[in-house]
């Protein structure tokens, strides 16, 4: 057991830190191609498309998946065949809908953006809505049938087919004036291969559908959910159209403003959100295998692996905030020749401990059956959010951004813990763990930035070469005996315990 879930995890983590290297270079290659501009008109419109593929491609799935493993854990097969074909239903209606209104009522878009590029780009995406439904619904039962590398190679294979679609587009040479648009069309013709071709696994697979019997079931499971996804994508879609305005106000220039924009929500926080591959593969193994014990023992089985998967992210987390604080401004420059937006990534990497340790603590909660208290919590956290943004824009500028991510992720993880708390009985000693580590990795990082001055003079390269072996090492030597303390302290048998 211990055995399969440590191939496992290591199995899928690889899949997803290539899938997330690809998608990296990738968005390098384009942010240098198009520029700060061309990407924040492109990442203010995706925004909100995001937030409307919420509706159908974000709560149901994740519910979906949990239902698969609970009911296949008991013996109930024809109940998670039902239960597919009762979300595939409710997720393709529904992203059906909305894509209709918008193309329907186009004039809708004007309420949503005042900028005529944002909602060219949006009506482009528009049908992504459907074949990104219909493709989260699949990936979640394989998800659900606990075929790990399956559901992760699906997930490169999401990435390698948008850059199919952009190759294509570049051959073609559409939009060639307008990139943005360019980006977009690409990923509708990315998601639709995609979509066809899990459509196909699925059957190759063995995969079966029933009568769609228990609508009402994943819809009241998947509400909460969905709700909260929504509600955190409503928060994306408010600061990428409120922000820009707010630092206009603030004096800078409409263009300026979109920039900045577009240089943290896509040059800046795609790395900063590195550790989300690491908690984005313990979730794949742990939310099917948490549903399925919680379904044979009840909660309290799961507290050891919610434990320790708690104190794991948050030194992975520690170790990569170290590097960002210590030489961000390299990095950035080495992969966006901006330097800007290197100044911004040391700021915003201060954030990463509880925004990754709040995610992976709402997702065990709603795996546990408590998605009612994540949505409450997202409401107070989505508050603190958006008083933090409109007090702080003009003051700081653009670090108002994560300066309201901070106050976001902190909220929620205050909320959220004292429930999990509650319903696991799981001990909070990992959040000393997290706390120890967040002063460790900036004093380390200080420190390497410091250290770097003496060969200042090296090229770009070395530098971020020289500075990451240093915090690695640094890093190391304190976060072992942390971990080891902490494991000797719990008496956390990890082989039994998982």
């Amino acid at each position: 057991m211990a055995n399969n879930f440590v191939k496992s995890f290591f199995k899928v983590t690889s899949i997803s830190i290539i899938t997330r290297m690809v998608s990296f270079i990738f968005h390098i290659y384009l942010s240098r191609i198009f520029g700060a501009l061309n990407i924040g008109i492109y990442s203010i419109a995706s925004s909100v498309f995001v937030m409307f593929a919420c509706f159908a491609a974000s709560g149901f799935p994740v519910t979906l998946s949990r239902k698969i493993a609970h009911y296949d854990a008991l013996g109930d097969y024809d109940h998670s065949n039902s239960i597919l074909t009762s979300t595939l239903l409710i997720t393709a209606g529904i992203s059906t809908l909305i894509c209709l209104f918008f193309n329907v009522f186009p004039s809708s878009l004007n309420l949503l953006f005042s900028n005529p590029k944002c909602r060219e780009v949006f009506r482009i995406l528009s049908p992504t809505l459907i074949s990104t439904a219909i493709y989260a619904t699949f990936r979640a039962w394989f998800w659900g049938k606990k075929k790990y590398t399956t559901y992760s190679l699906l997930e490169f294979a999401d990435e390698a087919f948008l850059l199919v679609g952009v190759l294509i587009i570049w051959v073609t040479k559409f939009y060639s004036n307008e990139p943005y648009n360019a980006f977009a069309l690409a990923n509708v013709l990315g998601d639709v291969f995609c979509m066809i071709i899990i459509v196909i696994m699925f059957i190759v697979f063995g995969g079966k559908m029933k009568k769609p019997n228990y609508a009402a079931e994943i819809t009241t499971s998947s509400l909460p959910i969905t709700t909260t996804r929504i509600i955190g994508s409503l928060m994306s879609s408010v600061v990428a159209l409120l922000l820009p305005s707010l630092l206009v106000h603030s004096g800078i220039s409409m263009d300026m403003a979109t920039a900045d924009y577009g240089r943290m929500s896509s040059m800046v926080l795609p790395i900063a959100l590195a550790p989300n591959t690491i908690i984005g593969s313990l979730l794949v193994i742990m939310i099917p295998e948490i549903s399925g014990q919680v379904a044979k023992q009840g909660k309290s089985a799961a507290n050891g692996k919610i434990g320790y998967s708690m104190v794991f992210t948050a030194i992975i987390s520690a170790y990569l905030m170290t590097i960002f604080v210590g030489c961000g401004e390299d990095i950035s420059v080495m992969f966006y020749a901006d330097e800007k937006a290197g100044k911004m990534l040391v700021i915003t990497a201060m954030i990463i401990i509880p925004l990754v340790i709040n995610q992976l603590t709402v997702s065990l909660l709603n795996t546990l059956g408590n998605e009612k208290s994540t949505f409450g919590a997202s409401i107070i956290s989505s508050i603190g959010l958006i008083i933090t943004l409109v007090i702080l824009a003009k003051p700081i500028g653009i670090y108002a951004y994560p300066a309201a991510l901070l106050v976001y992720h902190t909220i929620g993880l205050i909320i959220n813990t004292i429930k999990l708390k509650k319903c696991t009985a799981v001990s909070l000693k990992y959040l000393i763990v997290c706390g120890i580590t967040f002063g460790l990795s900036v004093g380390v990082g200080y420190l390497v930035k410091v250290i770097s001055l003496s060969y200042s003079s090296f090229s770009i390269f070395a530098r971020v070469a020289v500075s990451s072996i240093i915090a690695t090492i640094i890093f190391g030597v304190f976060a072992l005996p942390i971990f080891m303390h902490y494991k000797k302290q719990n008496k956390m048998n990890i082989s039994k315990e998982i």
